[in-house]
């Protein structure tokens, strides 16, 4: 699999837990290729028994629903805290700079490893940004199941925010491997004439439709040409599980039948 460049979320962080993009290569027993990108809800709670000093557990839902209701222990993000605040257009990536002083203020280091979840595909979006900007990705796990994982497992729920300690955070920032992790215009103009390149559209179904527009979008309807593969495909619908990851094998299988093949560099929004 060549390059994947992407405006968004969830589909990235899938193709990286299928092992950096290898949907062609035959996994045992139908396994991740890159199973310690994410980490179950019986872990994270032993690791919290534990007392492990190194986790820092980020919850990236928004305000109200945190203080309703955390993990014990988890510090706050929600979506506008990672978006570019000065920049013309909504939703763009924030800069370096805002992202360090946000950890910062939040008590995380670069020696910590970080426990995100949402009950969204928010949580993705972090994951992203701080992979671009170099944060080591073995240093990073999503909560498989998310915070209705967690709840379902009757593990404890807090109201009241930690206490942190600001530091001093700098990431490393991006490098020629991250670069991909993020496409302009001209790249996607590019892509859709260019048939070993595909451009995947990962939203909602009346998103891609045009029937439904959402704020900061600039209008209704979907770049031609586009794949559409909506993020919840991925996730498990019912059961016990109900939003957690799909098998490798069924998300490889998703792919390939839509066109999202080895061969292709994919570019996803």
């Amino acid at each position: 699999m060549k390059i994947i460049r992407t405006f968004t979320l969830i589909l990235l962080f899938v193709f990286a837990l299928l092992g950096v993009l290898q949907l062609a290569e035959a996994i045992p027993n139908g396994g991740y290729a890159r199973p310690e990108l994410i980490i179950q809800p019986e872990e994270l709670k032993s690791l919290m028994d534990k007392k492990d000093p190194y986790i820092r557990i980020i919850d990236v839902r928004e305000k109200l629903k945190y203080l309703v209701g955390h993990i014990p222990g988890a510090v706050h993000i929600w979506r506008p805290d990672i978006v570019d605040k000065n920049h013309p257009l909504p939703g763009m990536m924030a800069p370096q700079e805002q992202i360090e002083e946000l950890l910062g203020r939040l008590g995380i280091s670069s020696k910590n490893n970080l426990i995100i979840y949402s009950d969204g595909p928010d949580h993705t979006r972090l994951w992203w940004t701080l992979a671009y900007y170099g944060f080591p990705i073995g240093q990073m796990k999503l909560l498989d199941g998310g915070f209705d994982g967690w709840k379902t497992k009757d593990f404890p729920a807090e109201m009241i925010p930690p206490k942190v300690h600001p530091v001093q955070f700098r990431l490393p920032g991006k490098t020629k491997s991250t670069e991909p992790l993020l496409c302009a215009l001209p790249d996607v103009k590019e892509a859709l004439k260019n048939p070993q390149k595909v451009v995947l559209d990962v939203r909602a179904e009346k998103e891609y439709t045009g029937e439904e527009v959402l704020t900061g979008a600039g209008r209704g309807g979907r770049i031609p040409g586009a794949v559409w593969i909506e993020w919840r495909q991925v996730l498990l619908k019912e059961g016990p599980h109900k939003g957690y990851w799909q098998s490798a094998d069924v998300i490889r299988k998703l792919f390939v039948e839509n066109g999202v093949t080895p061969d292709k560099e994919i570019h996803i929004y």
